[in-house]
């Protein structure tokens, strides 16, 4: 009888951080249509509040949902390779540096920030995580060291691009504006470019979810089941870093997301590695969608 029960009990538990967030999911969803329904906009496509609507409340309200789930799952990625609750973009010095890269590539090169804004944003997030790593390394990547060689890289890369925007307000103010984060839109390009990234991140994830499992474990355990535990690591490091970078890319450094939503995740019940690829996104998406409404 107990053997019986156990994949009831274990499906249960798959399920209950979906229901839970899933309901949460509706409320907002219920509130954001009844402030719509109370601004009353007129059938009139070129009325006023037609068009602040279709082109600014309600890809406000997509990019909210898209890019809280893409820094929840980018954020449970981290933290599981790294074996760090405190794992996020912002503490490992991932925004700080995109944000440094775009500020340099606005000056320097307006072109390439221009035509290839999301590789800058990764290549400035890249360089700061491997920077982290590096200093960390020789500790065998203890979570407080990873945390406070990220903070100390966050704190370099942000005092150096506000130097820059302040000595250069008159071509970057914009980006000041930036670097605080803004769900501030105008049309639904963010909206769409999110999407895209938000479905190849997942899919890639659950391709990974093999490696991701057994990196879970112990390093003698890991080693023992096959799995190239260097190149794997890195490999999830990358992908989180690029699901990062490409909300920071869009609307700027939204802080701490990611490290919040891990542990929402386990006390909504979810336990096993593929719950929280479930959970994750969906508790980011409302998240953010809850605080930004």
């Amino acid at each position: 009888m107990a053997r019986s029960e156990m994949p009831h009990r274990t499906i249960g538990g798959a399920r209950s951080p979906i229901i839970l967030w899933g309901l949460l999911a509706g409320l907002a969803t219920l509130l954001f249509a009844w402030r719509v329904g109370m601004q009353q906009p007129a059938s009139v496509p070129g009325d006023l509040q037609h068009v602040i609507l279709f082109y600014s409340s309600l890809p406000r309200a997509v990019v909210a949902v898209l890019a809280g789930a893409v820094l929840g799952l980018s954020g449970l990625l981290l933290q599981h390779v790294l074996r760090n609750p405190l794992a996020e973009p912002s503490t490992l010095g991932i925004s700080g540096g995109a944000q440094l890269a775009m500020t340099l590539a606005s000056l320097y090169a307006p072109l390439l920030m221009e035509r290839s804004q999301g590789l800058v944003a990764f290549a400035g997030g890249t360089a700061a995580v491997l920077l982290v790593l590096a200093l960390t390394w020789r500790r065998g990547l203890e979570p407080v060291s990873v945390v406070l060689a990220g903070m100390m890289v966050a704190l370099t890369a942000s005092s150096v691009s506000a130097a820059l925007i302040l000595a250069n307000g008159d071509y970057l103010f914009s980006l000041f504006i930036w670097g605080g984060g803004s769900l501030v839109q105008q049309d639904w390009r963010p909206a769409i470019a999110l999407t895209i990234r938000l479905a190849a991140g997942a899919a890639a994830a659950l391709m990974l979810l093999r490696p991701l499992t057994i990196l879970g474990l112990d390093d003698a355990s890991a080693r023992g089941l096959g799995v190239a535990r260097h190149t794997s690591r890195f490999l999830i490091i990358a992908l989180a870093v690029w699901m990062a970078t490409t909300v920071a890319a869009q609307i700027g450094v939204i802080g701490f997301v990611g490290l919040a939503v891990p542990a929402l995740a386990m006390l909504s019940g979810a336990r096993t590695l593929r719950q929280k690829l479930i959970a994750a996104p969906l508790i980011g998406a409302v998240l953010l969608w809850l605080t930004d409404g």
